[in-house]
């Protein structure tokens, strides 16, 4: 399986972001990335969440806005996952260094943060489920298409 991003976006909850880290790390080429941690989730979350990876001997990138996924990590496959956009099937799109934008909270990621990064929902897996959940769905498909 290639190298997979999976980014949190504005997640609000310490819980989520733990959970989150937890799904992330069950699979071996999957990168959890945060991006602007709100209240809590921002001031426990992050913190717990470096302890965590630190623990488990795994990265954990901390980002403060979604066009560095380009800037900083180099992505150019870049995917935030919505209830609209053109659907797609996952293992179509994945190459190496996919990133695969979650919310996770109430807030989704704006107009203007999502200028050139693609909006898609996904023909595998369905939708308005939470955000962890949704992830061990996409590595899942992901780990059974490497088989």
């Amino acid at each position: 399986m290639e190298k997979i991003y999976l980014v949190l976006y504005a997640p609000t909850s310490v819980q989520r972001i733990i959970d989150f880290l937890k799904t992330v790390y069950a699979w071996n080429n999957a990168v959890p990335v945060i991006i602007k941690p709100i209240g809590a989730a921002a001031q426990i979350g992050v913190p717990e969440a470096h302890r965590l990876a630190y623990k488990a001997g795994k990265p954990l990138i901390v980002l403060p806005e979604i066009n560095d996924l380009r800037e900083v990590l180099g992505l150019k496959n870049i995917y935030c996952i919505t209830d609209y956009g053109e659907t797609k099937k996952i293992t179509d799109i994945v190459t190496e260094k996919t990133a695969f934008i979650i919310s996770g909270g109430e807030q989704e990621p704006s107009k203007k943060e999502l200028i050139d990064i693609e909006t898609i929902k996904l023909e595998e897996i369905p939708m308005n489920i939470p955000a962890t959940a949704l992830t061990a769905l996409i590595l899942y498909v992901l780990s059974k298409k490497s088989l």
